[in-house]
């Protein structure tokens, strides 16, 4: 499994923040359905569009996410035209379940290698030496990916030292890393660990040999 899904799945999400003074900083979250909705004239010219099936001219249906805090009053509305919902799992989004703590590090899930019924263990972890609420690109110092080795057996692999590039022209972020186990297989999460474990206690000791 490629490590960009559960790169995805932590890094390019942005939290809403109440006001500084929120003495209760909760979130209620509700949702409103429009169907069939018609747009007014005041609205702005009907919409053309080349595609016969384009669904929303001069009617169109229309989902609203209200976002609220009763504590500080801050409200956020976010609309969109023909949407698409779907109420799934922290274990087929990749996001939301507690890391596990392995060889020193904390491995925070990513979404399974196939959205299939049968696939329900992550595909991928991305390791950090500390536990936080929300990983960001700081705290990620390696990865651990699943893969498929002689007659389909599955295997694990993993790399450190990762260098990001942002999302651009419609594709999502991804990594570049410095070093990876290479054809070196591990049979378990817990075998790359130990790797990437390894592998960043010798760039460390690396790093100040130079120094001295």
């Amino acid at each position: 499994m490629s490590s960009s899904e559960a790169i995805t799945a932590h890094l390019e999400w942005h939290p809403f923040t109440h006001r500084p003074d929120c003495a209760k900083p909760v979130w209620e979250v509700d949702q409103q359905t429009e169907n069939d909705k018609r747009r007014l004239r005041r609205e702005g010219p009907e919409h053309s569009c080349p595609n016969e099936e384009c669904g929303h001219r001069d009617h169109y249906d229309r989902i609203t996410l209200r976002v609220l805090c009763r504590s500080c009053g801050t409200a956020h509305l976010i609309s969109g035209e023909e949407y698409t919902t779907r109420t799934t799992t922290t274990v087929r989004t990749g996001y939301g379940q507690p890391p596990k703590r392995v060889a020193g590090l904390w491995l925070y899930p990513g979404p399974p290698l196939l959205d299939l019924r049968g696939y329900d263990s992550p595909g991928a972890y991305l390791c950090s030496r500390e536990k936080v609420d929300r990983l960001s690109e700081k705290d990620i110092v390696g990865v651990i990916t699943e893969g498929r080795g002689p007659r389909g057996r599955t295997v694990w692999h993993a790399a450190v030292e990762p260098n990001f590039s942002p999302p651009s022209y419609g594709l999502s972020g991804y990594a570049d890393w410095a070093r990876n186990s290479g054809e070196k297989a591990f049979t378990s999460p817990t075998g790359a660990a130990k790797w990437v474990a390894a592998a960043l206690d010798t760039a460390a000791a690396t790093v100040e040999e130079a120094a001295e």
